[in-house]
């Protein structure tokens, strides 16, 4: 009796040595808003993100891509601010007034890639101290980046000449292009334009090669026009509601850190980048026609949106910044990446 005694209480004083690690490492689980439509890669792209995030914590973190949106484009950045959910994501120029000064990293050639235009982008963003002025009230992740723009149509589409008059889906500084070229700018939610050019309300979008797959242009789109060098890449930012980042362990937190800030931001750039071979495939299988506008077109081009920087320059120096010095040093961190 002595002996089973001494057994039972071995294994009482066992398991009571493991409850707090059975505590410790009690799963946590995030939920992602996710506002693109399922065809859209982005699905996927959040999914192998957080996949790495799973890994990194070694099973603490289960992480949840919501299937449904919760809110427009627009209200993305409220729903992680006010806890509606754990992380969510969305285009900068959609938050014009918190965001403002990524424009610099959107004014057109400046990158030539998706990876090239998120990674300047965050270096130039934290190193300038912006994280903590613009998103105090969230846990920024990362950010990332669509390749730059080039334009699809219902309507041949071979030049600059070819865009006066015409209804272009634009966003961000493609608005004021479109404007300059001539064109008719109509804004929307990305996810309308399928159904916008089918009817006639538009004649031409404008996105990247990915979005050919992602909104199924090639099905009413038939024309494709490049832009040597790209338009510009559109900065998308990713943050966490505070409150989660409180409550995570610090051991849950290293995880979260480990796949956030550059190493997050090119890893999900380059996973847009690999989305523009398969755009535009898909373009080519329909049997549309893929101009490339001319070296004289692109040069007046480039002389046309000079004036992105200029009047980002005034703008910075109207809030207090030294603009040619900040929009200097986000050109000399872009040119290092190309």
């Amino acid at each position: 009796m002595k002996r089973r005694g001494l057994i039972k209480a071995a294994l009482v004083t066992a398991l009571a040595t493991s409850l707090p690690i059975a505590a410790h490492a009690q799963e946590v689980k995030l939920r992602v808003a996710n506002w693109l439509p399922p065809v859209h890669h982005m699905t996927d792209t959040l999914r192998a993100w957080a996949d790495e995030l799973e890994k990194a914590s070694g099973g603490e973190i289960a992480v949840e891509i919501m299937s449904a949106p919760l809110a427009k484009p627009n209200g993305q950045y409220d729903l992680a601010k006010n806890g509606i959910v754990d992380i969510a994501y969305s285009v900068a120029a959609f938050q014009p007034k918190r965001f403002w000064k990524l424009n610099a990293a959107e004014v057109p050639f400046a990158a030539p890639s998706a990876e090239a235009a998120a990674v300047a982008a965050w270096r130039w963003y934290e190193g300038n101290g912006f994280i903590e002025e613009d998103t105090s009230d969230t846990k920024l992740l990362a950010f990332f980046a669509h390749a730059p723009h080039l334009y699809h149509s219902a309507v041949p589409l071979t030049s600059l000449a070819d865009f006066e008059g015409l209804k272009i889906r634009a966003g961000g500084n493609g608005v004021r292009i479109a404007e300059m070229m001539g064109a008719v700018p109509v804004g929307m939610p990305p996810g309308q334009t399928n159904e916008a050019m089918s009817k006639g309300t538009i004649d031409v979008s404008q996105f990247p090669w990915e979005s050919v797959k992602g909104f199924r242009l090639d099905e009413v789109s038939s024309h494709h026009l490049v832009i040597p060098g790209g338009t510009y890449a559109g900065i998308f930012w990713m943050t966490m509601n505070p409150k989660t980042w409180d409550k995570l362990s610090d051991a849950q937190k290293d995880a979260v850190t480990s796949v956030s800030g550059e190493w997050g931001t090119r890893f999900l750039s380059q996973m847009w980048d690999e989305q523009e071979a398969v755009g535009n495939a898909k373009a080519e299988s329909a049997g549309n026609t893929i101009t490339t506008m001319s070296e004289e077109d692109t040069a007046k081009l480039f002389e046309m949106t000079r004036v992105f920087a200029d009047d980002w320059i005034a703008k910075a120096n109207e809030a207090g910044l030294d603009g040619q010095a900040l929009m200097s040093n986000f050109n000399e961190i872009a040119a290092s990446l190309k």
